[in-house]
């Protein structure tokens, strides 16, 4: 006969000072999401503790063994309440701080006594260890957990514990350091909001969580990989699987800017993972989180190679209770995921997709299970409650009476909540405005009378752009003219720099080694230039002029001169050429590439274009006209040195010429030590030398 007892189980998910929950119920068999919400704190729930461990001896260290949860033993006896309040580590309470009286405030729209609650650990606490095969399975869990923490860690016995055993014996072994916030939190506002206790089913690492979800909800072919792209509130991260196994996980950190910047941000670091690891990643790309919008998979899916699987989370298993589809749509799902399953892994904890590791500690799973008592134990139960019934009646209404009043305040607190995050964003813009207001009475101080300041700032403002690894450090100016002190990397553009308006003299040119790079440090003086011509200076430089950094600047050939004025058609057709590439059509962009440098050969854009015709060379294995064009690039000493000599030395590896591949890696890694394709030329050099 089939159980039509609804059974309901809420998620929640702690991403920074965001609070996601989600409620599931299951009914007749079939799995349902009830509902989302989201709120986000004010503060932290208490007060920051560290980990101090505690000595208990010498000797043997005891590892507890692991439970292993029955679904029949998950039932909660009703439990009187206690007076003083302690965690599952004897400690005090901790003082209510607001973001606690928030989350309160949050939690008094669900009845969390009627279902399981499960919740994910704070991912800084948590700590991971991969073993192989041949680690071996004999005394698994005491070595893992030697290879987690320390001795005086394991005796303090302030963590929890578990690992995932795979087919292969391989695996992962996860450690949570410290107390469990949400659990403390959700403990000191049971008290508050139900006379009923809580029941808490498992705890999840948000890693173990997200894999869970695609194993149940996709296949894909055992050899290819699959990367988990979760961009959210405060936790960003990326989960790259294998044949339905964890292989490796890397942080996601992107500078706090507008959207496309952001998408650019993420997709360049996912290209530089997997050219670090050398597996392909970006072939099959699940995004999940509060970035996995259309637009963030209509960017990702135009910048990734022909051929690759890119979409936003979908549990095609998962059903919507009937009338909640308009406002809980598939974006929403994408935004949810951790919280959805740690709900649905509550309600369906048999099922083989889902990994059976569980953090919570284990002195709570053993004071939530059923005990029996002979008859006349009942006896002196019902004595024990009749007294404590009469002795705490009165204080049971009380708190009826503040669970009342704070659910008539819980709307007005929330309101209040939105306007100090408000307050603070107009505050920030205030303080903003006002930066920009005294930027300005700066620049009008300096600037005076003299009009051709615009003109003088716009030519340094272009001059710089074209030397990327030059800046001023201090302009003055008197009657005659004007004087700058600056510093390059570059010693030909003090050459360049130095051409920009008439009556030029270079005082001095200094060089400093004391630094990772040489810099060289100038002082130029100008007089102004004429406001009837505004044109470029002249490309003769006086004679004392050249002389005076003769003995600084090695002598070169004369450069031709580029246009650096920006042409939106000119770039219109560069921008359709670069999304002809990034397309696959890689012939079709390269002869587009070589008719723009020769259509405009003295156009700023043409350096980029130079470059990509080399990357197209190689991608076709034209590997001696790849190398040819560039090491043109290269000679031209601009920002895409670093990338032609990257591509210089997989040319020559894809020639099975592995001494001149180290040889151009070699020379990127000397003369760009902090450029980050440094990093990869060194993870490629100890590549080949391990051959």
């Amino acid at each position: 006969m089939a159980n039509n007892k609804e059974r309901i189980a809420f998620g929640i998910f702690k991403d920074g000072l965001k609070i996601r929950i989600a409620r599931l119920a299951i009914l007749n068999g079939a799995v349902n999401v009830q509902k989302l919400e989201e709120t986000i704190l004010s503060s932290v729930l208490y007060k920051q503790e560290e980990f101090t461990p505690i000595d208990t001896g010498d000797g043997e260290i005891e590892v507890p063994e692991l439970i292993e949860m029955d679904e029949d033993s998950m039932s909660v006896p009703e439990i009187p309440e206690e007076k003083n309040s302690k965690d599952v580590n004897g400690a005090t309470k901790d003082e209510m701080l607001p973001g606690l009286r928030d989350l309160q405030n949050f939690l008094q729209q669900f009845s969390l006594e009627r279902g399981k609650i499960s919740f994910s650990a704070n991912d800084e606490q948590v700590s991971y260890f991969k073993f192989d095969p041949a680690y071996g399975t004999r005394n698994l869990q005491k070595r893992l957990l030697k290879e987690l923490l320390t001795k005086e860690e394991i005796k303090s016995n302030l963590y929890s514990f578990d690992y995932i055993l795979y087919p292969d014996k391989s695996g992962i072994a996860f450690v949570h350091k410290g107390k469990f916030r949400i659990f403390h939190a959700l403990r000191d506002i049971n008290l508050i909001l139900s006379k009923e206790r809580y029941f808490y089913h498992h705890i999840e690492t948000n890693e173990v969580a997200l894999i869970n979800l695609v194993n149940y909800n996709y296949e894909f072919p055992e050899d290819e990989y699959v990367l988990i792209l979760y961009i959210g509130f405060d936790y960003k991260i990326g989960i790259v699987m294998q044949n339905r196994k964890h292989v490796k996980t890397f942080p996601i950190i992107v500078p706090e800017d507008d959207d496309v910047s952001t998408r650019k941000t993420i997709f360049s670091k996912l290209l530089l993972e997997q050219d670090v690891s050398n597996i392909q990643i970006t072939k099959n790309i699940i995004l999940a989180g509060d970035n996995a919008t259309d637009e963030d998979i209509e960017y990702y899916r135009s910048a990734a190679h022909e051929g690759s699987t890119i979409s936003k989370l979908k549990l095609e298993k998962l059903s919507i209770q009937e009338g909640m589809e308009g406002s809980i749509g598939v974006n929403k799902i994408a935004e949810f995921a951790i919280p959805i399953e740690l709900a649905w892994k509550t309600l369906d904890p048999k099922n083989k997709y889902f990994s059976s590791t569980n953090l919570l500690p284990h002195k709570v799973i053993e004071n939530q299970k059923y005990f029996k008592i002979a008859w006349h134990g009942f006896l002196i139960l019902d004595g024990i409650f009749y007294f404590a019934f009469a002795g705490t009646i009165k204080n049971l209404e009380l708190k009826q009476d503040l669970l009342d009043y704070g659910k008539k305040n819980y709307k007005v607190e929330r309101d209040l909540s939105r306007n100090r995050a408000l307050i603070n964003r107009l505050n920030e813009i205030k303080a903003r405005m006002a930066e920009l207001e005294a930027n300005l009475a700066k620049v009008e101080k300096i600037t005076g009378n003299k009009n051709q300041w615009h003109h003088i700032l716009d030519v340094f403002s272009s001059s710089l752009y074209n030397n990327r690894l030059s800046w001023l450090s201090d302009v003055s100016s008197n009657d005659k003219g004007f004087t700058i002190d600056g510093y390059t990397t570059n010693r030909r553009a003090i050459i360049e720099i130095s051409k920009l308006f008439p009556d030029n003299r270079i005082s001095s040119v200094a060089k400093n080694d004391k630094v990772d790079e040489t810099i060289w440090r100038f002082n130029i003086s100008y007089t102004y230039p004429d406001p009837k011509t505004w044109r470029e200076p002249e490309e003769a430089v006086e004679e004392e002029t050249t002389e005076t950094i003769k003995e600084e600047i090695t002598k070169s050939e004369p450069e031709p001169k580029i246009i650096t004025v920006p042409n939106e058609a000119i770039n219109a057709e560069y921008n359709s050429i670069i999304t002809l590439y990034f397309e696959g059509s890689i012939e079709e962009a390269l002869q587009q590439f070589t008719d723009f440098v020769e259509a405009y050969p003295d156009y700023y854009l043409s350096y980029n274009a130079k470059y990509f015709i080399g990357e197209c060379l190689y991608l076709l294995n034209r590997f001696g006209a790849a190398k040819q064009a560039l090491k043109e690039v290269y000679d031209l000493n601009g920002n895409k040195s670093p990338d032609a000599l990257i591509m210089l030395g997989n040319c020559s590896e894809r020639e099975n010429d592995y001494t001149a591949a180290i040889q151009y890696w070699t020379i990127l890694i000397d003369e760009y030590p902090d450029n980050e394709l440094s990093k990869a030329a060194r993870y490629k050099i100890n590549k080949l030398k391990g051959k």
